[in-house]
Parts: structure tokens; sequence; C-alpha cells
């Protein structure tokens, strides 16, 4: 019998310090160390804190069931690196162990009232869902297609430098007030592009930065973290229940999800000040759009690069009749939109490729075994999913026993992925010689040669990891979907884009400086062309 032992350390050069400068100086060396340690674990010691890096589907599946991991070392980290919560907050994020279940752990001795990471996620999930989901996903779709009426751009093309900015600062505004409603940026005009400043900067909050070394930064995010404590004091001063319409969005919290947090945050010890308040709307905001809209960026950039993709996804979305009116001036049926196939393995494509995510969880009620191994309580448990995005033994690239070589590997975008087609073998995510996945969507398009072609993640769970994974992936997922396919779709059907191809210019890469935080920004401009689309 094999005695369980604790994870190999990663090796390092200096003492104490460990693998934490390499860390600091380049994110991506977690991947390059985790790959070597293949379906296993690995422990980087990063100055005085270890965290165990799990690979291998099976494990990683072991730790999304786990009940006795906890997640609120990342929502401590956050909080306080990111959008510098108060220190009086950290006390109930730290003292919370009762999970996030009705129940709480039978270890904790938490009141009810200050159980933050079970009241949190019960209302973010509610409101994220359901009713509170389609109201939500209507306002963003109308609000969006708004805002690109309102773009100076006629018939004839128009060039412009940076895609991936204009993408940013078309969605920004509609993202936001489909949450938080008009009043936000009625009182804070240049919100989107201090956001912006934000999400670009969250590298130096992410190593620990001191201020002085990155002032402008540290000054940015005071003044976001001022405007939403403003916008928190208009909204309380003037809503009353008359405002309320009819899908329950007010124009001054918004949804009901802002509403209902300003209901009971205040309830729990500590989170009830305006300084906390603020540090949890901006994380809520930053969180939701600091990942969907780059992802939104990336599915277009990659349609474009193709020959006919474009056409073939607004083809699709025709014969599904999510467009309730010509595509000019779209009403959208939302969830018929959202279940496109071509679209749905575009957005799946999307995030695997260009999503780099830690996902971390935490040891707080004792020693957890994994596989073979212990790891000690406290010590901090990641799954990073961009290995896990890349791992030859799990998806499929299109080889076969009868072709040579990969006709679609795994650093490079297909399309169609995630796309199974009943009459052609070695289709769907999965490698041909694993277990054949079952869809998960029962509604298929038809194409002229009679073929079906249906969208699925089966058999991904410990692979396809851009939301994390278990009872604790992120509960806003499929407002984020909605989010990122119905951008994608707005933008293309109202206005034609081309990018323009420079002497330089090759394949754009994403940003690694980036790496584990989530969605990356690409790395660098690209200049495109646009007009309306008749």
């Amino acid at each position: 019998m094999i005695k369980d032992r604790s994870p190999p350390v990663a090796p390092y050069c200096t003492p104490i310090l460990g693998s934490g400068l390499s860390f600091f100086w380049n994110t991506k060396v977690v991947g390059k160390l985790s790959k070597k340690q293949q379906n296993s674990v690995l422990c980087l010691q990063l100055f005085k804190t270890k965290i165990n890096f799990v690979t291998g589907s099976r494990n990683i599946i072991n730790v999304w069931r786990s009940k006795d991991l906890d997640g609120q070392a990342v929502t401590l980290f956050s909080l306080k690196q990111f959008f510098d919560t108060p220190i009086q907050s950290t006390i109930i994020y730290l003292g919370d162990n009762s999970g996030i279940s009705p129940q709480p752990h039978p270890c904790s001795n938490v009141p009810t009232k200050d159980r933050y990471y079970y009241q949190n996620r019960k209302h973010i999930v509610s409101f994220f869902n359901g009713p509170g989901l389609k109201h939500m996903g209507n306002r963003f779709a109308i609000l969006l297609t708004g805002r690109i009426h309102e773009l100076q751009t006629g018939n004839a093309w128009i060039e412009h430098d940076d895609l991936f900015g204009f993408i940013q600062r078309l969605v920004i505004g509609p993202a936001v007030e489909a949450m938080c409603g008009p009043a936000l940026f009625d009182q804070n005009p240049d919100f989107g592009e201090a956001f912006w400043k934000l999400d670009s900067d969250i590298l130096y909050f992410f190593k620990a930065y001191p201020w002085w070394l990155v002032p402008r930064a540290y000054r940015n995010r005071r003044k976001l973290l001022e405007s939403v404590k403003n916008w928190h004091a208009f909204a309380s001063t003037h809503f009353d229940e008359s405002s309320v319409e009819s899908d329950g969005h007010d124009r001054f919290y918004g949804s009901p999800l802002m509403r209902s947090r300003h209901a009971y945050l205040p309830k729990i010890q500590h989170l009830g000040d305006a300084d906390a308040l603020a540090s949890q709307d901006l994380g809520l905001l930053w969180a939701e759009n600091a990942n969907s809209i780059p992802a939104i960026f990336w599915m277009i950039y990659e349609a474009l690069r193709q020959p006919g993709l474009v056409q073939k996804a607004l083809d699709e979305v025709v014969a599904s009749q999510a467009w309730c009116s010509i595509p000019s001036d779209p009403c959208v049926d939302i969830e018929t939109l959202c279940s496109v196939p071509i679209l749905q393995s575009l957005y799946a494509e999307t995030l695997r490729l260009y999503t780099s995510l830690f996902s971390l969880r935490s040891a707080i009620y004792g020693d957890f075994k994994l596989d073979s191994f212990t790891i000690p309580k406290g010590e901090l448990i990641a799954v990073d999913s961009r290995v896990s995005a890349m791992d030859n033994s799990i998806w499929n690239t299109g080889k076969t026993a009868t072709t040579e070589g990969e006709t679609h590997p795994l650093d490079q975008f297909w399309a169609e992925r995630f796309l199974m087609y009943p009459n052609r073998p070695g289709t769907g995510p999965l490698r041909a010689d694993l277990s054949s996945p079952r869809e998960v969507q029962t509604k298929a398009i038809t194409h002229s040669d009679g073929d079906d072609c249906r969208f699925t993640t089966e058999g991904l769970a410990g692979a396809w990891t851009p939301y994390g994974g278990g009872s604790r992936q992120c509960p806003g997922r499929n407002f984020a979907k909605q989010e990122i396919i119905v951008g994608f779709a707005l933008i293309l059907s109202m206005l034609d884009i081309e990018l323009i191809c420079t002497k330089n210019m090759g394949h754009v890469k994403p940003d690694i400086r980036y790496y584990g935080l989530g969605t990356l920004p690409p790395k660098g401009k690209i200049p495109f062309r646009m007009r309306r689309r008749t």
C-alpha cells in the first residue's frame, strides 16, 4: 500500500522566496511547470504561500466535487487586493467557514446572520437565473442595439485602429446599465473609461505592487470606488417602490439583483458601510464584464479571420428565427439565439483558447487527500484552466487512425470543435478514442446535406473550466454566455466589419502577462474598417 505523501514542490533557486520571483515576473510559469506534472499535483512555493496546482481531469473533478474545500481564499484575495475592501470587512470574509450550502459545514460555528458566502451566492444565483436572467439579458440586447444605432457610421467604410478598444467602449455601457440601471453612468459619465483602466491595471494589484510604484493605478481605483459610492448614495436617496418597472428593474439600482444586495449585505456585520458596499459592487461588475467583453472581441476576431464564418453564423441565426425583425434592427429571442449550435461552439472555443483562470480552493477544515497526496490544512489548491484546455489526452484535435498529424491543434481556433455530427465520425470535443459525449442541447440545425449538428460539452467537466467547476463555479456564467453570444450576433448583424491586414500583422496573440486572471486581452492593436450592414 502506497503511503500518502505531500505533493512535490517545484524546484527553485532562492530559499524563502521559492518560485515567487519567477511568478512575479511571469505568471505563465505556472502553466509550464504544471504541464510537466500532468495528471498529478505540483506545489509552488510563492514566498510564504504554498499553492498546489492540480492537473488531470479525474483529479480536477475530485476537487470540484469535494465539500471539504472552501472558496473563501479567492474572495478574500480579490476583494482585498483588487478592490481595496476595508480591513474590518476581511474579518467576515476570513472568518466565515460555513460554506455555501443552506446547511452550514459541520465544523463551522458562524452565526446564521453572518453567513456571507451562503447569502451572497444564494442571491446572485437566484437573480442570474430564471426571470432575472431573462430580463437582464433583454435589457442588454435592447441597450446594445440602441448603442450601435448611435454610432456615427454610414454606408461608407471608415477605418479604425483598435478593434479591441472599440468593442470595450461599445459594450461596457449597455452591460453595466443592464445590471445597474442608467444612474451609475448618469452620475459618472467617464465610468467606462476608468473601468477599463482598472482592468488594465489589475495585474499590478494581483502582484501586490505598492502604491508608490503605480500611483496612477491606485488613484484610478479610488476614483472608481468613489463613483460607485456616489451612485449608491444617489440611488438610496431617490429610489422608491413606484420606480420599479414591470420586469423588476428600476432606473436607480437597476436590476433586482443590485437592489437585493443593498438589502441583505448591510445586515452582515462590517459589510454595511459605504466602502465595503462599493468594493463588493465594483468587484461584481469587474468579474462579470472584464471577462465577457474581451471574449466578445476574440469571438468576433476569430470569425473575421476565417472566410465565410461570419456569414455561416448569421445564416444559422436567421434559420433559427432568433431575430423577431430584420437583422439591421433586430428584436432578439435570446434563449433561441443562445441555443444556435455554431454560436455556442464559437463561444465555447473562444473561452477554451483565450481564458486563463486560476480557480482557487482552500483546505480550511483539515488535511485534504487527493490521489496519493495529502495537502495540509490551510494550503491553497488551484486549477489552471489553460493547462486543462491544452490537454491533448482529452481534446479532439482532428487526429485519427487514418490521418497524419493534427488538423486542429489545441493552440489554434477551431470553430466547430464543440459540434457533434452524428454522420461524421471523429467530431465533437473529445478525442475519438474516448467515449462519445452525449448532447447537452436538444436543438439541432439541419444543413443542406441533411446532416444535423449539435453542441456539446459532455465529458469535459475537468477539461473545459473557464468558469471553474462544481458548486462554486461562477454564478454569473449564464448571463456571461448571453452577453457574449448576443454581443457577437448583434454587432456582426448590424455592422459590416473587416480586419485590415498591415505589413507586420500576423495572428494576434493574447497578452500572457494576464495569465491566470480570466479572459486574456490581445497583445497590441488590431486595425479594422467598418460600415453599417444593409
